[in-house]
């Protein structure tokens, strides 16, 4: 069991730091599904079908991007004891997240973008894997901002409650709301 907790944490951490590993990923998730399948998911799709599903996939990239600023809001904005501990020892790390992030949503846009102005035949050929290699990238980065939101969101928890400059809230009886002493 310690062990497979070694194991797991190693490779937490390896991913957190290595943001490149999402590219390998999804090239590896691309590769497999090519090697098991040999087509890729666009090619019983009709052109005027694929044009739509770039400029769905194109919209949904950027707006996942957007979520991105979100996040580097927030932890600008933060300056509780955890958030600034935060800062200090993985500020890099984070950057380097956010960056790649934000980067790889412009170019999983871009490409599909991209690949609608070339995409002009009955059959798309290797733009086809191109698009599902971007797609694979998209998904591997969503889970990549989404694990930062949370551990963003779990260090603002823990400073807006453990604060020592907090008021305690004071919340009435309710049966004792519109009676009489109480009663």
């Amino acid at each position: 069991m310690a062990r497979w907790t070694w194991i797991t944490r190693s490779t937490h951490n390896a991913w957190s730091e290595h943001p490149i590993s999402d590219w390998l990923a999804a090239l590896a998730i691309t590769a497999l599904h090519a090697a098991l399948s040999r087509r890729h998911v666009l090619s019983e799709h009709p052109a005027d079908q694929r044009m739509s599903i770039y400029a769905t996939v194109a919209s949904v990239a950027a707006i996942i991007g957007g979520f991105g600023t979100a996040a580097i809001s927030q932890y600008a904005s933060s300056s509780g004891r955890r958030m600034t501990f935060l800062r200090a020892r993985f500020g890099d790390s984070l950057r380097r997240n956010w960056v790649s992030i934000l980067t790889s949503m412009a170019a999983v846009a871009i490409g599909c973008l991209a690949v609608m102005i070339y995409d002009t035949r009955e059959s798309i050929g290797w733009a086809g894997w191109l698009v599902e290699a971007l797609l694979a990238v998209g998904t591997v980065r969503t889970v990549r901002l989404i694990w930062l939101f949370r551990l963003l969101i779990d260090v603002s928890d823990h400073d807006g409650t453990n604060s020592q400059n907090y008021e305690e809230v004071q919340v009435a009886n309710r049966r004792s709301l519109g009676t009489r002493n109480g009663e």
